[in-house]
């Protein structure tokens, strides 16, 4: 597989598709490559080296804490995008998306009191409480992310840390406060919290979003919430 190819290791530099294209045609030696990378930037030689070291640790099965990244933010900053970049440059197999984890919990949760606020729309949520009023709106959220996040917490236990398996999870509902601090502290969990300052450019990117990857969900909703 092109991923456990040792030429693979450029994608964990970060550098663009193009150059990387360009330092593989050239069929360097291990020594030339690594001196073209430092004349490019010695920050991608570190990456690239790095790389290799995690690379020889797993094939000598050394390596025995996985990589685990949560990916967190509002709607159409990045994250999707940011995870399958990530995915390749550290070669993890796993990505879990929130919008579908969360699809399928509510195939299964029961629909009971303590779990309408589940059942709602992000945007909705704040209706299980009563009016609308920033109080409301954030029991809402928290009332999602507590299903949320107690799930995501399982998987990271037993499929990441018990397993070793590197994964990366994205979605909306991230909240330091409702991990438990022994596992959100772990060496192998990553989180890390995306956001767009510039209203022109989130608009631009809620825009981007319904062309590439939400093509049947309008932004029309997501803008009216900036």
């Amino acid at each position: 597989m092109i991923f456990w190819d040792d030429k693979s290791l450029l994608f964990a530099t970060g550098l663009p598709l193009a150059v990387i294209g360009k330092l593989l045609a050239k069929d360097q030696s291990e020594e030339q490559l690594q001196q073209e990378l430092v004349s490019i930037g010695q920050t991608f030689l570190d990456r690239y080296l790095t790389m290799k070291e995690y690379r020889s640790l797993m094939r000598n099965r050394e390596q025995k804490l996985p990589i685990i990244i949560l990916l967190t933010g509002l709607p159409a900053v990045g994250k999707s995008a940011l995870a399958k970049e990530l995915s390749v440059a550290f070669d993890i197999a796993l990505v879990i998306g929130g919008d579908a984890f969360r699809s399928a919990f509510r195939s299964f949760l029961p629909r009971d009191a303590g779990n309408k606020a589940f059942f709602t729309s992000i945007y909705d949520s704040w209706k299980v409480f009563g009016e609308y009023n920033k109080e409301n709106a954030l029991k809402g959220f928290q009332a999602q992310a507590k299903v949320m996040n107690s799930a995501v917490q399982y998987v990271i236990a037993d499929r990441g840390l018990r397993d070793g398996e590197s994964m990366i999870f994205e979605y909306l509902h991230f909240l330091p406060s409702q991990f438990d601090s022994e596992l959100l502290t772990h060496p192998s969990v990553i989180p890390i919290i995306l956001r767009i300052n510039n209203l022109t450019v989130y608009e631009e990117r809620i825009t981007q979003r319904n062309n590439f990857s939400h093509l049947k969900s309008p932004g029309d909703r997501l803008l009216a919430q900036r």
